[in-house]
């Protein structure tokens, strides 16, 4: 597996992720209107319903897949929140350090109750319809994790105005915030990756099933 980055054309300093395997590559990218993308290209093949479906495995072994595996604990056990560490700075005492802890937990935690959260993930798996239409005609991204790996199942919908298999996740209102906090913050230690390697190659972009 080789992760690429590229420079985006529409933020300076940011760059589109590419991770390759094999003939298949997922592509990550953040668009002019501020939102995240996830696309894959290469093989596709057809499900038991007759769906154009596109599979992406993230193994054990691979260096990023703690990343993945950190948006999947973020997502299924609601650690959306935290406080981090310019917010400690501002606490003077104990006590309010333990009172702002305290409360981003409850925030967490409350999170599992609401319909969004029961919405999104499914026995353990995510399942997240594309924020670019409304749901009947959106394109789907499933994550699920195994023993051994995590598996990114792209499935399209024709009615799906997007190009091929493409997943939107808005940064404003989406149908799944603040979830999409989860994802971003994978984005950025992405990006961080890209920052301490010196690949920028360019990768050629394959059309998507028809």
């Amino acid at each position: 597996m080789i992760v690429e980055f590229n420079d985006n054309n529409c933020s300076s300093g940011v760059k589109d992720i590419f991770i390759r395997d094999d003939k298949k590559f997922l592509k990550i990218f953040y668009g002019a209107n501020g939102d995240l993308y996830f696309d894959i290209f290469g093989s596709r093949n057809k499900d038991e319903n007759g769906h154009c479906i596109a599979i992406f495995s993230i193994k054990q072994h691979e260096e990023i897949y703690q990343y993945f595996e950190q948006l999947v604990n973020c997502i299924i056990g609601c650690k959306v929140f935290d406080i981090g560490d310019i917010g400690l700075e501002f606490c003077d005492f104990n006590n309010d350090v333990t009172g702002k802890l305290n409360s981003v937990q409850k925030r967490n935690e409350n999170l599992k109750t609401k319909q969004i959260y029961k919405k999104l993930v499914h026995n353990d798996i995510i399942i997240w319809y594309s924020d670019n239409i409304y749901d009947e005609s959106a394109n789907i991204l499933k994550i699920e994790r195994t023993c051994e790996e995590i598996k990114l199942t792209f499935i399209d919908n024709p009615e799906d105005p997007s190009f091929g298999f493409g997943i939107r996740i808005c940064n404003s209102g989406s149908k799944y915030d603040p979830f999409n906090i989860c994802f971003m913050n994978l984005f950025n230690q992405l990006q961080l990756l890209g920052k301490n390697n010196s690949i920028k190659k360019l990768v050629k972009t394959e059309k998507g099933c028809k």
